[in-house]
């Protein structure tokens, strides 16, 4: 398997003593990995382990600080994620960092559109925050953009976001793989979940800002190699958005999806079910993502190969539609468990 590299982003803010936000950006993080295959065992074994010692019963595919930080803590989401990441950073060969310095004081404004739309201006801090949306994939851009990049494979969280310029370069130069709810079921692209939100603690506790020789300086024991690129207004036209049209990643998505679908449950309520857990360990065994399913918006994500799992009267009927339809394995949610253990 070639090198993988896998980003995501998360946001990053700091506020005054009364609590009004001050600064903000997106900040993204990239994870290179050249032995994927021994990184993926390492870190499902430690996962396994750790949701023991912390006493998680309900456990993902991989750990993604955001889904737990609700559920188990700050102070046990920083211990997990510290102690996951000391399991597998000998396996990490570099990571790599980007974010926006855009001061309002500077570009109040930011014009976007004009493509098939309206041209129209928001506010900055207002675009910022559109950005981070789908910052996980400008900061795969800009990390093409470094250096040439060969025999490498990009895979990325799954986004929502418009048509960019940095949008159109990244398909130029390579195929990336998306990945629904990646920082769940796939261990690179939790990791630079991880690795992200990390960062963003040991600058907090060090009063440091975020700065590339401060990134390298909190990274510094780790061993691996840190590199940190901002993107200022020099760069704001090519991550600026000028369609209205929003990027359809159905041909770029990790197959097979495990698609869930129950009758009367919206993905936020299957998410609190067991059910959805051992779907992202199915699809983090299997390489693929995992997503909720709507009839209408869903249907044409579909391919031969993927997996839909089912509970209810309707769905079931669905399930035996698209069956009709597609090569696709269906069981029911009872059946998951079992379908797991048999990887």
């Amino acid at each position: 398997m070639n090198k993988i590299t896998a980003f995501d982003s998360k946001d990053f803010k700091r506020s005054n003593a009364a609590g009004e936000l001050k600064w903000y950006t997106p900040l993204g993080c990239g994870v290179s990995i050249s032995n994927p295959e021994e990184f993926a065992k390492v870190y499902a074994k430690s996962l396994r382990d750790l949701a023991k010692d912390f006493g998680i019963n309900r456990m993902s595919g991989c750990f993604s600080s955001g889904e737990y930080f609700q559920d188990i803590g700050a102070p046990k989401t920083c211990a997990f994620s510290e102690k996951l990441l000391s399991s597998v950073h000998k396996l990490i060969d570099s990571v790599y960092f980007s974010y926006i310095v855009l001061p309002s004081a500077k570009t109040p404004k930011v014009e976007v559109g004009g493509y098939k739309s309206p041209k129209k201006e928001m506010d900055t801090f207002d675009f910022l925050r559109t950005a981070s949306g789908y910052f996980s994939y400008i900061t795969a851009w800009n990390y093409l953009g470094i250096e040439s990049r060969k025999n490498e494979t990009l895979v990325i969280d799954g986004f929502h976001g418009k048509r960019t310029p940095a949008w159109d370069d990244l398909l130029a130069r390579t195929t990336p793989r998306f990945y629904q709810h990646g920082d769940e079921c796939n261990p690179f692209i939790a990791t630079a979940d991880v690795v992200a939100f990390l960062t963003d603690k040991k600058l907090w506790d060090g009063f440091l800002k975020l700065a590339p020789e401060n990134t390298e300086e909190v990274w510094k024991p780790y061993g691996f190699q840190v590199d940190t690129h901002f993107l200022d207004h020099k760069i704001l036209s090519k991550i600026k958005w000028y369609s209205d049209e929003h990027i359809d990643l159905t041909s770029y998505y990790a197959r097979p999806m495990v698609f869930l679908k129950a009758d009367k449950y919206k993905v936020d309520d299957l998410k609190k079910l067991d059910v959805y857990p051992e779907a992202t360990v199915l699809a983090r065994q299997l390489n693929g993502c995992v997503q909720g399913f709507d009839k209408e918006s869903d249907s044409s994500k579909i391919r031969d190969g993927d997996i839909f799992v089912y509970a209810g009267e309707d769905a079931t009927k669905l399930a035996m539609t698209l069956k009709d339809m597609y090569e696709i394995e269906t069981l029911p949610f009872k059946e998951l468990k079992e379908r797991i253990k048999t990887r």
